[in-house]
């Protein structure tokens, strides 16, 4: 199946890629999760309209994301576990706890 990428997909292409990739992974995965349309010629045509503001919201994205990583530089953030004499953790520090931590910290975090 052909189909036109919204969104920069891991090795398969950028925003704007017509790729041929197996029916599966376009019905399971790309289309069901925005990242993809179906590239038949109307879909190209409606591409092309939204192309700009698909640019415009992934420059904005990329903008915010480089200002948190900017503020985040430098920091540093302590997690406290149960951990053992050698200093192996008895549990994990989940994403959760990372956001939480970077939370407590003063600044916004989502833990996704």
């Amino acid at each position: 199946m052909e189909v036109i990428l919204l969104e920069r997909v891991a090795k398969l292409g950028q925003m704007g890629d017509t790729v041929r990739v197996k029916d599966g992974y376009a019905r399971n995965f790309l289309l069901p999760g925005g990242k993809a349309l179906r590239a038949t010629p109307g879909n190209k045509a409606k591409f092309e309209d939204q192309r700009i503001q698909l640019e415009t919201r992934n420059l904005e994205l990329k903008t915010e994301a480089s200002r948190v990583a900017e503020s985040l530089n430098g920091q540093s953030f302590v997690v406290i576990r149960q951990a053992g004499e050698t200093g192996h953790l008895y549990g994990s520090v989940s994403p959760r706890d990372i956001a939480d931590a970077i939370t407590a910290g003063g600044f916004t975090a989502n833990r996704n």
